[in-house]
């Protein structure tokens, strides 16, 4: 199988990228904004094959899995503020916060939330 690379921003960049774009939205984004670098990127680029054989060259921009992680305390918050339609804002200034050059277009976007493990003895 072959496959072919783009190339992806460094997950830091990207974080520092949407909290720009938020920041850019107003002040109804700004709490998010202030929390979203401590968001953990995780990329998954899905396989494409622009050199058929038998077919002319055609640039394509491959598709990309992206989900970020957040702290339980701040994915909780996020999952009660975010509604359809800010998700869908969101989503978008990630789109716009990834470089034109990476050559990707955002397939699937997910926020998910890691537990931590905040035992003191």
């Amino acid at each position: 199988m072959v496959s072919y690379t783009y190339e992806l921003q460094d997950p830091n960049i990207l974080l520092s990228n949407i909290r720009s774009g938020l920041l850019a939205l107003g002040e109804e984004w700004s709490e998010v904004a202030a929390f979203v670098r401590e968001g953990h990127v995780e990329y998954r680029p899905r396989q494409i094959n622009p050199m058929r054989s038998g077919y002319r060259y055609v640039y394509q921009r491959a598709k990309l899995d992206l989900t970020i992680y957040f702290p339980e305390k701040i994915f909780e918050h996020l999952l009660e503020w975010l509604d359809r339609e800010k998700l869908e804002i969101l989503k978008a200034v990630v789109q716009s916060a990834l470089s034109k050059r990476s050559g990707y277009d955002i397939n699937e976007f997910h926020i998910r939330g890691i537990i931590g493990e905040d035992k003191e003895t």
